[in-house]
């Protein structure tokens, strides 16, 4: 799971980050985003953007885990790309598309421009719009 988790990261993040590793500290391990200039940062030093990148990254890879054992269940997403900027919602939505390949992904928004996006990216994309 770290490995898919961490091409996702570096994906999402269009590689400003290499991949995520573990430090033990104490009784447990503490999760680690390495940067692609060198270094490392632990998850609580990210940025809110990144902190969102690498929780997307991690459910996706989870996603992929749980769907190799065990009957595909629907990835679903909250707007959880509010603080990505466009480059990074392209990347997500990318990955979007091939996990659409293994199970059910649902993407909720009320970003007009994330839409546009998933149509660039994935032409195939259906899309529902909810009136209030």
């Amino acid at each position: 799971m770290m490995t898919r988790a961490s091409q996702a990261f570096r994906t999402i993040s269009r590689g400003a980050f290499t991949g995520l590793d573990t430090q033990p500290e104490d009784d447990h391990e503490r999760l680690v985003a390495l940067l692609a200039t060198g270094g490392s940062k632990f998850a609580t030093e990210l940025s809110k953007g990144t902190r969102f990148q690498l929780y997307l990254a991690l459910r996706v890879a989870g996603s992929y885990e749980f769907a190799q054992t065990r009957r595909s269940v629907p990835f679903v997403a909250d707007d959880i790309m509010k603080t990505f900027d466009d480059f990074r919602a392209e990347e997500a939505f990318c990955l979007f598309s091939e996990m659409a390949s293994v199970g059910q992904v649902i993407y909720l928004t009320h970003h007009r421009h994330l839409c546009s996006i998933a149509r660039q990216i994935c032409p195939t994309v259906r899309i529902h719009e909810i009136a209030a």
